[in-house]
């Protein structure tokens, strides 16, 4: 058969079947567009997908989200606006309508990969257009938004709630009594009756365990922090303690201790404050109930510094180890007497811990299950500490920022 034969029955046998094998060359490119597409997590490696991932997608993108370099990683960023929940593994939270205020939060790389979500799509659609005219090349939003996501079966968690779990509306109350800790205190002259008046505007209830002493258990809220703190530092200033025999203020800072803000700073008393320092036995302890008090104390920081409570330099940190003292002293449980002074340290420093209670709440540990001791220790209630929590939180989307206490009476 000639050559030409062979090339005329070819083309016959094209032109016969040509649609069948379109529609096969089709079915293959399908075919593999759809290997593609399942291989890299509903992200093709060219720009056919479009600016939107489902709620699906989504999933499987949020299970290699933190894989190391060469991963599936990517900022998942929530653009909604009031805060009305977010989705795992958030990175931030930027309002729809911000972006350009808060360019500089964004991602340095133009072509770093960025996923945006809200409510329903709506703001995030806008977001990234938004986005775009800044030069990212790289960005969707998740289709339908939370939404979406909770249709598909998964999990929003809303944080607002933190704040009434972490300084509950009844406050923390210590199961120990006030007792006659005021009208002893201001016998020995520890505290001045007419410059404590001065400086606190005193209720009734709080005139009465200053004055006349009470059996009601001492509790603190956020309405009566400052008494609380006044009354506990005073009370810590002036009992004998192990921390100032054997920590930095009775060792190496012994010639200084009438300059911490914690001595010096007690202006409340009938003459020099460090005249009253480590000198009553307010509060019974045994030897063995001291040394207790020395191993937490220990381990009790607050986020004004880097000091624990076994140098308590500051007006917290003198309340904080009479609280310490008084749990010890009544032989209540560690457990309990470490929640107790993490409960203290809540109203005092507020923001500082719903920035904790927040790291803890996106790894799924409720505030109530979180271990006391460990939150108190360094890592997260140093001052260090504390500001490393913060920066890798950010911002609280729900709450606007409060100062916080400070170290004078």
């Amino acid at each position: 058969m000639s050559k030409k034969s062979i090339v005329g029955k070819l083309n016959k046998f094209v032109d016969r079947h040509a649609r069948r094998i379109t529609v096969f060359l089709v079915v293959i490119i399908f075919a593999l567009i759809g290997v593609l597409v399942g291989k890299s997590g509903g992200i093709l490696p060219f720009s056919v997908a479009s600016d939107t991932v489902s709620a699906k997608q989504l999933v499987r993108q949020l299970t290699d989200k933190n894989l190391p370099a060469g991963g599936q990683g990517f900022t998942f960023i929530n653009v909604h606006t009031p805060y009305e929940g977010e989705i795992e593994k958030t990175d931030s939270f930027i309002d729809y309508d911000q972006i350009v205020a808060n360019s500089a939060s964004l991602p340095k790389d133009k072509n770093a990969p960025i996923i945006l979500y809200c409510k329903t799509g709506r703001m995030s659609a806008e977001a990234l257009e938004t986005m775009k005219k800044l030069g990212y090349t790289n960005v969707k939003h998740l289709a339908g938004g939370m939404e979406a996501w909770q249709k598909a079966g998964r999990a929003i968690a809303d944080l607002r709630t933190l704040e009434a779990d972490v300084l509950p509306k009844e406050g923390i109350e210590l199961p120990v009594s006030w007792a006659d800790i005021g009208p002893r205190l201001i016998a020995l002259g520890v505290i001045d009756e007419a410059k404590f008046r001065q400086a606190v505007k005193l209720t009734s209830e709080q005139e009465e365990i200053l004055t006349r002493g009470s059996n009601t258990n001492i509790r603190i809220d956020r309405s009566n922090a400052q008494f609380i703190v006044d009354m506990l530092w005073a009370l810590g200033l002036a009992q004998k303690s192990v921390v100032y025999d054997e920590g930095p203020m009775g060792t190496e800072y012994k010639k200084e201790a009438g300059n911490f803000a914690s001595t010096g700073g007690w202006t409340l008393a009938r003459g020099d404050a460090l005249s009253y320092l480590n000198r009553y036995d307010l509060i019974p302890l045994t030897a063995e109930q001291q040394r207790k008090v020395g191993e937490i104390s220990q381990n009790v920081y607050r986020p004004c510094c880097g000091n624990s409570t076994w140098f308590p330099d500051c007006n917290h940190g003198m309340a904080a180890l009479a609280i310490i003292e008084l749990l010890v002293s009544a032989n209540v449980d560690e457990a309990t007497i470490y929640k107790k002074v993490l409960g203290f340290n809540s109203f005092w420093f507020t923001d500082s811990y719903l920035y904790v209670a927040t790291d803890f709440a996106r790894q799924g540990i409720a505030w109530a299950d979180v271990d006391a001791k460990r939150v108190l220790g360094a890592e997260f209630s140093s001052g260090q500490g504390a500001a490393a929590i913060a920066k890798k939180v950010g911002r609280l989307p729900w709450r606007a920022a409060s100062a916080g206490g400070s170290c004078g009476a």
